[in-house]
């Protein structure tokens, strides 16, 4: 197997689209001839070890599907598939995870005791070309190993062979469009805290605008991630900007509410100090969210 290019990756349909070309060679001895030409044949016409992808979804092949024959019965069958395999991600480190997505190919009807897959990996390097047209993962080699399956746990094994390969997310896209747009909000969230308790009405607009743009943010951004049970790195990141902007929010509707007296003094005292206060607690979210958690 060699990995051709892989084009995209789809967290929230849980698959990866991948160009793969494939190579299997095995030798019959029934169709060994005395002609020195290689004979080209319909593989419908011969045995032949019927491999399928188990993960593929939808996909395309390349090449007619004929095989070489060789005058000593060598049989070489070459295909070329391109389409969209499925991978189970465990996304709770996103946007910072690494995933290894893997294609198991399996003969349908053997056990590994009566095919095996005895690898050939001279002249393809890595196992992948060096670039890749995905703009926003790194992709790594490309491993095979035989790997028999089981259908159902614990039941018959059958035949089968693994290429996988490690591929590691590129932060920049959400740097741009999550973190720092997220932080705009937030940030602008904190303009209260520089207009005086009896400016009820610019406060309160600002604080609500904030609080209403943040949560339609977050539904533009939960439609790149499927609807998973846990939350990721992000979404921790983003409930805990949800909540600054609703206690700063909180904290303009208190102290608007008392503008005279001593409890105007505390008013613009309570000002003074979320000035500081918020953007620590900002900071602390930041590196929480994708350092210590």
């Amino acid at each position: 197997l060699f990995l051709l290019d892989v084009s995209k990756v789809d967290g929230a349909d849980q698959s990866f689209t991948a160009d793969v070309f494939m190579m299997l060679q095995w030798r019959d001895k029934r169709l060994a001839s005395d002609t020195e030409a290689v004979r080209r044949l319909p593989i419908g016409e011969i045995w032949n070890p019927r491999v399928q992808i188990i993960n593929q979804r939808r996909i395309w092949k390349t090449f007619p599907d004929e095989v070489d024959v060789s005058p000593d019965g060598t049989v070489t069958y070459r295909q070329r598939y391109y389409g969209q395999f499925s991978s189970a991600l465990d996304l709770r480190d996103f946007p910072l995870d690494r995933h290894r997505f893997g294609l198991q190919l399996v003969v349908p009807g053997y056990g590994p005791q009566e095919i095996e897959f005895v690898l050939n990996t001279e002249g393809f390097g890595e196992g992948r070309s060096p670039q890749m047209t995905v703009p926003d993962w790194s992709v790594g080699p490309f491993e095979l190993r035989t790997a028999p399956y089981a259908v159902i746990p614990g039941g018959r094994e059958i035949a089968g062979l693994e290429g996988a390969f490690e591929a590691r997310r590129h932060l920049g896209f959400y740097v741009g469009k999550a973190f720092v747009s997220v932080a705009i909000i937030v940030f602008m969230s904190w303009v209260v805290f520089w207009l005086g308790p009896e400016h009820v009405g610019p406060r309160l607009s600002v604080a609500v605008t904030s609080m209403l743009t943040l949560v339609a943010y977050r539904f533009l951004l939960g439609q790149s991630l499927p609807p998973v049970s846990y939350l990721t790195r992000l979404d921790y990141f983003l409930l805990g900007a949800t909540i600054l902007v609703f206690v700063a929010l909180i904290q303009v509707a208190l102290t608007s509410a008392t503008q005279v007296g001593d409890r105007a003094k505390r008013a613009i005292a309570v000002n003074r100090i979320s000035r500081w206060a918020f953007p620590a607690a900002f900071a602390l979210l930041i590196v929480w969210s994708f350092w210590l958690m």
